[in-house]
């Protein structure tokens, strides 16, 4: 039954397959080999090989050596056109040991080159993955979402309708407000959730660096540089999602090359004439406002717009106080069971945490508790053990007045005092004199010359 298919079944090769007896005269060859070579099936068959040496057909023919060495042999064969093939030649033998058949596989040498690049690309790709998991490591257990303010569950259910679209995305707030997060869940709600998710911090990357780190370069561009080239964290996110962190730092001259990939789905490496197309869905983020910086010159315009189609604009934590408690909770919870302690906030933590102005955000508060389940001896968490001072209520202020003291001071002297009591108060709730600056809505000059005096007189801020 074979005898009678073998023709079929050689013709669904990708290869060439010649066969010759062993004087040369070639007794079969399958529709890939015509195609390789160019020349006709019914013009060789029953023909010897070494006749179209001859004619110049071809400079090569691996089938003599082959007889004669009882051995595979495998050689280059250069066409008429200037077309190269590899040729691959085994012996078949008889019952007495004999060769009686040579079979040559043919393969294009083109086709090996474009298999060793994907190789080389699949190579690259995993050196990539490896470099990205080792520096941005998971949580051992992966913490819940935590969204009870309006404006957030409102956002959730806005991320539903985006993730299943392709659009590019831009996350805009303060830092520390989760864009991040954000970023992850767009990818993970969609339908490249199983894809690569690939971020780019464009604000740590060297401006020297940025081009080779984004668009990979090809093997001899740069001396010293892998001679195989490198894959480019754009092309590693092929199918999947690039998150541009800190988008507002990248260069204008980069900005010009994102631009164009997102216009046209295509990436060239550096030191590279050929383009590759690409699918890859862009997230975006940043803490900057981008229209003053297109009006200082320090972001292109159309790339603004270009990436102003799903915009997602994160409220700072304490404009969302509503999230406040649970999120502390959520982890010191998650905290808790990591470190095998188990652990919670007084009511009165509650209070201090829920009046306190969070100016680094969600960020703060989960290093704040994470510190807390470390450092804090305590199984419950009193306002003592937080990091930032409660500011008294109204209801505490004619107590707090009661212990000023007036005997032989003048107004000017007393108020001095209470001003450095204030600076004390806001130093601890807001972190620094940029913070104080800006939420008391003074210059930043007039706060640190205040405090210089006041330490002059003794008094010490922490």
């Amino acid at each position: 039954m074979l005898h009678n298919y073998i023709e079929q079944l050689l013709n669904v090769f990708n290869d060439g397959v010649c066969v010759t007896d062993s004087t040369g005269k070639m007794i079969f060859l399958n529709s890939m080999h015509e195609k390789l070579t160019g020349i006709p099936h019914d013009s060789m068959v029953e023909h010897n090989i070494l006749e179209f040496i001859g004619q110049e057909a071809f400079d090569v023919a691996i089938n003599p050596e082959v007889i004669r060495t009882r051995k595979a042999v495998t050689k280059i064969q250069t066409l008429a056109n200037g077309r190269r093939l590899v040729l691959e030649g085994h012996p078949i033998f008889d019952e007495a040991g004999n060769v009686a058949y040579c079979v040559t596989l043919l393969r294009d040498e083109s086709r090996l080159a474009e298999l060793q690049g994907k190789l080389t690309f699949q190579r690259e790709l995993l050196e990539v993955f490896s470099k990205l998991s080792s520096s941005h490591r998971t949580e051992i257990r992966q913490m819940p979402e935590v969204a009870q303010s309006a404006v957030m569950t409102s956002m959730r259910g806005k991320i539903n309708v985006i993730a299943q679209t392709d659009a590019p995305v831009l996350i805009l707030g303060e830092t520390g407000v989760g864009k991040d997060v954000l970023a992850r869940r767009i990818h993970s709600e969609s339908t490249r959730a199983d894809k690569p998710f690939i971020k780019v911090d464009c604000g740590s990357i060297s401006p020297q660096l940025i081009e080779t780190e984004l668009f990979g370069y090809v093997g001899g561009t740069f001396s010293g540089a892998n001679r195989n080239g490198k894959v480019g964290l754009i092309e590693a996110a092929a199918n999947g999602t690039v998150f541009f962190d800190e988008i507002g730092e990248l260069p204008i001259g980069m900005q010009t090359r994102l631009l164009r990939f997102l216009q046209d789905g295509e990436v060239q490496r550096v030191g590279s004439t050929t383009t590759k197309r690409l699918d890859v869905r862009v997230v975006a983020a940043t803490n900057k406002d981008l229209e003053k910086a297109i009006a200082a010159g320090e972001f292109r315009s159309d790339l603004y717009y270009r990436l102003k189609i799903a915009v997602l604009n994160i409220p700072p934590l304490r404009d969302r106080r509503d999230d406040i408690l649970p999120m502390a909770h959520m982890f010191l919870d998650f905290y808790s069971h990591k470190y095998g302690r188990k652990m919670e906030f007084s009511a009165e933590a509650d209070n201090c945490m829920q009046s306190y102005g969070w100016p680094g955000n969600v960020r703060e508060l989960k290093n704040m508790v994470q510190g807390l389940a470390v450092t804090c001896a305590d199984s419950v968490i009193l306002p003592s053990h937080l990091p930032f001072a409660c500011l008294p209520k109204a209801g505490e202020a004619s107590e707090a007045l009661s212990t000023v003291n007036f005997d032989g001071r003048s107004y000017k002297e007393i108020v001095k005092d209470m001003e450095g009591v204030v600076l004390q108060a806001a130093l601890r709730k807001y972190g620094n004199i940029a913070n104080i600056a800006k939420a008391l809505q003074v210059d930043r000059s007039t706060i640190f010359r205040k405090m210089k005096e006041l330490e002059k007189k003794g008094m010490k801020f922490e």
